[in-house]
Order: C-alpha cells, then sequence, then structure tokens
C-alpha cells in the first residue's frame, strides 16, 4: 500500500486545498494506464479509510466500499481521477461532520474521567485509550474544547480538592497530598503554589 499520511493529515475543511494539490501532484505518475490509475485510486482509498479508524476510531466502511466499487466499475480515465478528487473530499467531508458531533461527547466523557480519579495516577494516554481514540488527537482535542492543556487540568482539579481539605482544616498536608494525587508533598506544594500564588501553608494561614 502506498503511504498518503501527508495527504490524511490535511483532509480538514481548513487544509482541503492543500490535500488536494497533493493529490493532482500524486495522480500524475499513475495516469499511464487505468490499471495503474484504478491501482493508486484503491491505495488511497483504503489508506484513508484505515487512517480514520486508527486516529480516530471512525469506522467509514460502506463509505469506503461504494468507493472501491465505483472504482472496480469505472473504464473512462478522466472520470476516474475526477473520481479520486470526489474521495479526498468525501474523506474531508465525513471528517468533518463525524468528528463535530463525537468531539463534545468525548471531552465530556474525559472530564468525567479526570473528575472521578484525579486523585489516581492519570496519564493522557492512559485517557486516550479509555476513549478509544489517540494520544495526540486527544492532546488537541482537550486543549481545544476546555481552554486547558491536559495536565493542567489535572493539577487544577487537584489543588481546588486541596484548597477544600486545607480550609476544612482537619488534614495533614501530608495527608492531603496524598489524597489528591500528586507525587510527594514537595510537588503539592510547588504546583499548588504555582496555581495559587500562596504555598499550602501561606494559603491555611490567609484564611485564619
Amino acid at each position: 500500500m502506498l503511504n498518503h499520511l501527508a495527504m490524511a493529515k490535511l483532509l480538514r475543511p481548513s487544509t482541503f486545498s492543500k490535500a488536494f494539490d497533493i493529490y493532482k501532484k500524486d495522480i500524475k505518475k499513475y495516469i499511464n494506464s487505468k490499471e495503474h490509475t484504478k491501482e493508486y485510486l484503491k491505495s488511497l482509498n483504503i489508506f484513508l479509510y484505515t487512517y480514520f479508524l486508527m486516529e480516530y476510531n471512525k469506522d467509514l466502511e460502506v463509505f469506503a466500499l461504494k468507493n472501491n466499487d465505483y472504482i472496480n466499475k469505472e473504464e473512462d480515465m478522466e472520470r476516474l481521477i475526477t473520481f479520486g478528487e470526489k474521495i479526498i473530499k468525501g474523506y474531508t467531508n465525513k471528517f468533518a461532520s463525524v468528528l463535530y458531533k463525537n468531539d463534545h461527547e468525548l471531552i465530556e466523557d474525559a472530564l468525567q474521567y479526570i473528575n472521578q480519579n484525579f486523585n489516581k495516577k492519570i496519564t493522557l494516554q492512559s485517557v486516550a485509550n479509555k476513549l478509544h481514540i489517540s494520544r495526540n488527537y486527544l492532546c488537541h482535542l482537550f486543549k481545544v474544547q476546555t481552554g486547558y492543556k491536559f495536565c493542567e487540568y489535572i493539577n487544577l482539579q487537584r489543588v481546588n480538592k486541596a484548597k477544600v481539605l486545607i480550609q476544612e482544616d482537619k488534614k495533614t498536608f501530608e495527608y492531603i497530598s496524598f489524597d489528591c494525587g500528586f507525587s510527594s508533598q514537595s510537588h503539592f506544594s510547588t504546583t499548588f503554589k504555582k496555581y495559587v500564588g500562596l504555598t499550602p501553608n501561606e494559603y491555611k494561614k490567609s484564611l485564619e
């Protein structure tokens, strides 16, 4: 199978024209015969189908099969070349519509999981695995949808919980550090000051 990764990464409405330019350049290498043109289009179709399945967990099998059937049946070279353009446009549209529909749901699930487990060890990869999407896509989507980087949001949740426990004045800093999911008391103190502007002890005194 040919590698169409550069094109696949550009299949968004905002960068579609760049993907189209790659296609126009690539297809010229395979127009010496219908067989070569068809092989190229089939390779492009299956690559893009696999890319969306692996990268975004989006199964576009029906769309991919229809494309393949058309390529097998079409015998006119010009229509085959034009159909390649339609394949790219089609995957771009599928990308936009499917991801727009599910982006909010994915982030809601991610936030729910983080809010319930922030006191445990949480990694970008572990959450991505639970959502069945790639680590890179979750990282990008999280920032776009929440305005926070993944680690920033987790730290904020931990710090906010720590503030509540300090206000209750019933637990030691060591206990609070552990209970809120910090790796050590020094990590707790450093992170707390970064987000609050005060150390845990300074914050406690400010409440008196």
